[in-house]
């Protein structure tokens, strides 16, 4: 069995993703407060935040609304993570 990030318990410093909506309706990911990629369309958001973070199916259409509605979602995670994980 696979593990995602999220899922991943390595001990280390905790790690925060953050995305937010800009005004043209694309989002923005940054991690650890440092921006980690921009214009990200709404249908490549499954790839960022179940495929690479693991939140996935209703955890997803909920994280998904609260972006959609309030512009931002901040996620602390609990391992690090690296610019060279592979990203959409």
């Amino acid at each position: 069995m696979s593990k995602t990030y999220k899922d991943s318990r390595d001990s280390g410093r905790q790690t925060v993703i953050e995305v937010k909506k800009t005004p043209d309706g694309t989002f923005d990911l940054f991690i650890n407060h440092e921006l980690e990629r921009e214009g990200i369309h709404e249908e490549w958001m499954v790839d960022v935040l179940c495929v690479r973070f693991g939140y996935c199916g209703e955890e997803y259409d909920a994280l998904l609304q609260e972006l959609n509605q309030t512009g931002r979602i901040q996620l602390p995670l609990s391992y690090p993570v690296s610019s060279t994980d592979p990203l959409p």
